[in-house]
């Protein structure tokens, strides 16, 4: 279980990335910290890895306080999925993915092996392991990145709007692998977006944030969807909108979340 206690930061000119924010995430669930820009969601998901460290509070792992912990060997032990992929262009798909393993000792013939196993596991084609990430599209370098999370077999996956520089179809895709993958695997995952659509579809938590990191209201999507705590997180989710007011129907036996107009926003996992 990753928790933090009143963790907070803020920065030497005096900004407030983050006032005062405690909440538990627990083990072999998937959170989803959504909000606008301001509202801290990615400075909270570095503090689990200690790329930010808190200047109040802090941030425990299973009851171990990361800032106790070495930042290298803490983030080896994390996996961490960007944007953009964050692959380095100047090795191979197989090497990138090896790039934890190898670091960690494991000989290179097992990690190159084991890179193989995870490219099948994202949904890609093993043979692509021998290119480099300019030779392949933006949702295969998306899947990579996850791969390369994974190759240390993880407790815990840290994603940053990992899938916001795709188009929306690949995008959808992308968020189904994720599903399933967490289905299979069961890691704990700490999820950022601005998307409230993808929040609604990943989240067996949504939390939402207003500026500074304060939390607007957490729950699950149908709570926050039927009850949403106030005009702000209505406003957020889209509940006050004339073009677009989602709910949750049952239809053929699947729970899932539609817009005014009868469309399938996403589906809410049983």
């Amino acid at each position: 279980m990753i928790r933090f206690e009143d963790a907070g930061k803020t920065y030497p000119d005096g900004t407030v990335a983050v006032g005062h924010f405690s909440h538990d995430i627990p083990s072999h669930s998937c959170v989803v910290l959504v909000g606008t820009s301001g509202s801290g969601k990615t400075t909270l998901l570095r503090m689990v890895n200690r790329m930010v460290d808190p200047t109040g509070g802090r941030v425990l792992i299973d009851g171990h306080d990361v800032a106790e912990l070495d930042p290298v060997q803490l983030r080896r032990s994390i996996g961490y999925v960007i944007q953009s992929g964050g692959l380095l262009p100047h090795r191979t798909v197989l090497d990138n993915v090896a790039t934890v393993p190898l670091l960690e000792g494991t000989p290179r013939g097992a990690a190159l092996d084991r890179a193989r196993e995870l490219l099948e596991l994202v949904g890609l084609d093993p043979a692509l392991g021998e290119r480099h990430p300019h030779q392949l599209s933006g949702g295969q370098q998306q899947r990579i990145g996850v791969a390369r999370a994974l190759a240390a077999d993880p407790n815990i996956l840290l994603m940053d709007e990992p899938f916001g520089a795709v188009d929306p179809l690949v995008r959808r895709d992308l968020q189904d692998e994720l599903a399933r993958l967490q289905r299979d695997l069961g890691k704990t995952i700490l999820f950022v977006t601005h998307d409230i659509d993808e929040a609604f579809r990943l989240g067996d938590e949504v939390v939402v944030l207003r500026p500074g990191g304060e939390i607007a209201q957490a729950g699950t999507p149908d709570q926050i969807l039927s009850h949403p705590a106030d005009a702000f997180v209505e406003d957020f989710i889209g509940a006050g909108s004339a073009t677009r007011t989602l709910h949750v129907e049952e239809r053929s036996g699947t729970r899932v979340v539609v817009d005014a107009r009868g469309r399938v926003s996403g589906v809410l996992e049983p």
